[in-house]
């Protein structure tokens, strides 16, 4: 049987050789347009290791000596830590609050920093271990008198799967590490104890007090290197209330709680309370509306629009090209049809004839255009492509279905199946209205 369709399809080989060229060009427009789709699906749901639902963030601004409401006398370092402790009490005795942190700086998903800053980690030459340096794209400060950012965005041990506690946090002399961060520095993941040189920051030394699962620390991004620093509020260096405006407050709201009723509640009865000294808090935002927020300033909710549109876009051509083509060429052949029938072809046998023949084409296609594909990709780069700006090989910290690997071979047989499917039904459908009784079929030729 094979052998014989092999033989037909070599007779007919002027009459197929537009429709092959054709099917190679829409497995090259394929594949190309189902690898952006399946990369946007896949690195969302590409697990983050925090869970930013429930949790919002307040961020606050300070009156300028220009301005009526701005007070000299309340100017004073030790009046607005007391006025800044004041205010942490009402959000703590807040019914609804589950917990809080203080973050100084960048927080998980809501910067876009890593393209142009990273923080320079390395280890203490007294640790008896090669001196190493490692770019971190991410190092999150949180204060740690009251604040506990574990508890807020539930970030979790690496070795035992446990939320860390209070007394986990340290005295503010304490770093945790994610797991490929350790690696790099120490060789493993056993680092506890161990000292880690914050360069960065003046040479500043932490101690390691945990080992985190990698992180994703912004969208669509492959988790991986972070830092997050306990630190207490350098009361002796706040000369003024511009200070303060580096804090951002994160508060998570008790499991069950109606979001809605607490938002419009936060917004109407607290807010307008939420004023220490020349300081008042001007944001009240959840971590998801932030997130957005942050997409769309760097762009990227208009670039995945954009990809899954073209994308999108391209496929249906795809779609529309090859069964427009199938029926023309299964609509010339309706003669071919007539004879089969006279001969005493059944209807299961045309149709399966008709329906081999398309998908053998395709395969034969597909496979030339793979040499095509596997030399664009090395070309592009994306064998072994980087996991951030700052030159992590992707394989280390990626998904398995983000490698190189296992990322071409998924896409490849995502776009094989989808172009071996519509070859078939665009052969399949023309031939079942072409088949007839052989004399009308005979005679319209």
């Amino acid at each position: 049987m094979l052998k014989k369709l092999l033989h037909r399809i070599w007779n007919e080989r002027r009459e197929n050789a537009w429709l092959f060229v054709e099917l190679l060009v829409v497995s090259l427009v394929v594949w190309l347009a189902t690898d952006p789709l399946f990369n946007l699906i896949s690195r969302d749901n590409v697990p983050k290791r925090y869970d930013s639902s429930n949790v919002y963030n307040l961020a606050f601004r300070s009156y300028r000596d220009n301005s009526y409401k701005y007070k000299e006398e309340l100017n004073v370092p030790e009046v607005i830590m007391n006025d800044y402790r004041q205010m942490l009490k009402r959000i703590e005795a807040l019914p609804d609050v589950e917990s809080y942190y203080i973050g100084v700086g960048d927080a998980p998903g809501l910067t876009m920093k890593r393209v142009n800053t990273s923080y320079a980690i390395r280890t203490e030459e007294t640790e008896g271990v090669e001196n190493r340096i490692v770019m971190v794209p991410l190092c999150i400060s949180m204060e740690t008198e009251k604040s506990d950012i574990f508890k807020v965005l539930r970030i979790k041990d690496s070795a035992t799967g446990e939320t860390y506690t209070k007394k986990d946090i340290g005295n503010g002399t304490g770093a945790y590490i994610t797991r490929s961060l350790a690696a790099e520095l120490f060789g493993s993941a056993n680092a506890i104890g161990k000292t880690v040189v914050n360069d960065s920051r003046g040479g500043e030394r932490y101690t390691v007090m945990g080992v985190l699962d990698d992180i994703q620390d912004a969208k669509y991004c492959e988790p991986g290197k972070l830092m997050i620093l306990s630190r207490t509020l350098p009361t002796d260096g706040i000369h003024n209330a511009f200070f303060l405006e580096n804090f951002i407050i994160s508060i998570r709201v008790k499991d069950g709680v109606d979001n809605d009723a607490f938002e419009k509640r936060f917004r109407e009865e607290v807010l307008p309370q939420l004023t220490f000294g020349n300081c008042y808090c001007f944001k009240f935002k959840s971590y998801r509306q932030e997130m957005f927020h942050v997409e769309n300033y760097h762009g990227i909710v208009n670039n995945i629009r954009q990809n899954i549109i073209l994308s999108s876009f391209a496929l249906l051509c795809a779609l529309l090209g090859i069964i427009g083509t199938f029926w023309v060429r299964a609509v010339a052949r309706r003669q071919e049809v007539g004879i089969m029938q006279s001969m005493g072809a059944t209807r299961g046998d045309i149709v399966m004839q008709f329906a081999t023949e398309a998908a053998m084409l395709a395969t034969l296609a597909f496979a030339i255009a793979l040499p095509l594909l596997l030399h664009k990709v090395h070309v592009s780069g994306f064998a072994e492509p980087a996991a951030s700006f700052i030159d992590t090989p992707i394989s280390a910290t990626a998904a398995w279905r983000n490698k190189p690997m296992p990322h071409f071979i998924i896409v490849t047989a995502i776009s094989y199946l989808f172009i071996l499917a519509i070859s078939v039904v665009g052969a399949i459908v023309p031939t079942i209205s072409n088949i007839r009784r052989p004399a009308d079929a005979l005679r319209d030729e």
